[in-house]
């Protein structure tokens, strides 16, 4: 069948070009199995082959694209629902209500995508799948259905709906909740102490204390002696060592490259200032520890990434380029009026000459930080953002698509178990997000590259953190911050970096 699915298509994209109406059909000469056979032997048997060789015409027929009645396309990733398979294989042509499906729009207000919803008649099990609608015309395979009248010696080749798409749908128990406790590993209902959850490593602990040989208990106690407790490490205040125990999996990729640097180089580090360097990793932007200059330590375009570095690129000098041939005011045509732009943005990018040589840099980095500040200006209002897909919250927070992308990717984890979908920012989340706006803040506001600000009061009001807070998180990165005899909090970078030293808990 597949081969003579391809065969017609090729047919019929040859008819298309010259035939308007809805059903293009063309001719094709079929061979059944018994006829090629016989073909394939016409040599040896001369004579056999007129009296085989019976070839019959099939018409195929080519239906446009017509999103109304097009066939909707489903697969069960996880297997045929044993409803629809015993009906299946029945001879009964009678209808299955088993399951019931629907086919709508993916959003009421947009004609974009569509969504296909499957309930079974009990109502525990759902069936869902969903299309955006976006980036289908550009496929080089489109996905048709073939329909084989043998009757009519007839082949109908329809297009699926959504331009070939494939709704998996995915399977659900209704009103389900994972029986996770204080979203960790740990399940509840376990025989821990104190009644709590047990998590990965303390049930492997009980198997072995259970069911182990002597060695393996050895073994075992080795690393439980062996293990550091993150909440006896701390750095300069909590923010540092609360954000590691949720923010592993947040860590950037050029951290995550040091860090194994780091390991390598950990036989001269204790286990204490492995964890707190991880610990950093995890909470800063991409940093360069051994860098010999102040303005080497933090790098724009290493923390905005390649992707959202070229889209930043593009849109700044798209801008420069119209705001030079019209004579405009650039900063109007870059950020939007200036009554909605908060004025330490305004007195950043007014103290960048576009024209002078180097300054290109700046103002792309200054540029990405307004866009993180209108990101953190939306989700701070109730530290989370709804929406069904990350397309949906992006939009909400009207930045560019790629960009959005990689902000909800570093500063929000997806919302699981609730009512609601959408994407939530952590109290450690937060500090991270506003450890990223200062330090950018930094980097965009040096025009020396000695990595110094003589103020950062305005940004802190703009931004609506308090200036010891603020201080605090760039102690954190490696900042040394001072308050001067006008109230002023100013901050400077140097090189090598350097760390506040970690204090220990008290104990308890």
């Amino acid at each position: 069948m597949s081969s003579s699915s391809a065969s017609a298509s090729t047919s019929s994209s040859s008819s298309s070009s010259s035939d308007d109406d809805s059903i293009m059909s063309t001719e094709k000469t079929h061979r059944s199995p018994t006829t090629q056979t016989a073909e394939s032997s016409e040599k040896s048997n001369p004579s056999q082959m007129n009296k085989n060789d019976n070839p019959t015409k099939i018409k195929v027929q080519v239906t446009k694209y017509n999103p109304e009645y097009d066939p909707v396309v489903v697969s069960f990733p996880r297997g045929v629902p044993s409803s629809l398979a015993d009906e299946g294989s029945s001879n009964s042509t009678a209808n299955n209500d088993s399951i019931s499906f629907m086919y709508s729009k993916l959003k009421a207000s947009s004609s974009r995508g569509k969504r296909v919803i499957g309930l079974d008649a009990s109502e525990t099990c759902t069936y869902t799948a969903t299309a955006s609608g976006r980036g289908h015309d550009g496929r080089l395979t489109k996905l048709h259905v073939v329909v084989y009248d043998k009757k009519l010696n007839t082949w109908k080749v329809i297009p699926t709906a959504e331009k070939g798409t494939v709704f998996a749908l995915d399977q659900a128990v209704v009103d389900y909740v994972p029986n996770v406790m204080d979203g960790g590993m740990g399940i509840g209902g376990g025989n821990a102490a104190g009644g709590g959850a047990m998590n990965a490593s303390e049930r492997v602990e009980l198997l072995v204390e259970s069911f182990g040989s002597k060695k393996k208990q050895k073994v075992m106690a080795s690393r439980a002696a062996n293990m550091v407790n993150i909440n006896s490490v701390v750095g300069a205040g909590n923010v540092m060592m609360n954000s590691v125990q949720s923010q592993g999996e947040k860590i950037s990729d050029g951290n995550k490259d040091a860090m194994v640097n780091d390991g390598k180089d950990s036989g001269a580090l204790n286990a204490n200032e492995v964890a707190l360097m991880q610990a950093r990793r995890a909470l800063l932007p991409p940093f360069d520890d051994k860098a010999d200059a102040p303005h080497k330590i933090y790098d724009a375009q290493q923390i905005a990434g390649p992707v959202v570095w070229k889209r930043c690129s593009q849109i700044v000098d798209k801008v420069f380029d119209k705001s030079q041939a019209s004579n405009t005011d650039f900063i109007e045509d870059l950020l939007g009026k200036k009554d909605h732009v908060p004025q330490s943005m305004i007195t950043l990018i007014s103290s960048i000459n576009p024209n002078k040589r180097g300054n290109s840099y700046r103002l792309k980095a200054a540029f990405f930080l307004f866009l993180v500040m209108r990101f953190h200006s939306r989700i701070s209002k109730k530290d989370f953002i709804t929406g069904n897909t990350v397309d949906d919250c992006v939009n909400f927070t009207k930045l560019p698509h790629e960009i959005g992308v990689r902000l909800f990717e570093i500063f929000t984890t997806r919302m699981e178990g609730g009512k609601e979908n959408g994407y939530i920012a952590s109290r450690q989340l937060k500090d991270k997000r506003l450890m990223y706006l200062l330090i950018l803040y930094v980097i965009a506001s040096d025009a020396s590259k000695e990595m110094k600000v003589s103020s950062i009061n305005q940004f802190c009001k703009d931004i609506k953190l308090d200036d010891k807070n603020a201080a605090m998180l760039l102690r954190e990165a490696g900042f040394a911050v001072k308050k001067s005899g006008t109230g002023d909090w100013g901050c400077a970078l140097n090189a090598p970096l350097k760390f506040p030293p970690p204090k220990r808990g008290k104990r308890s």
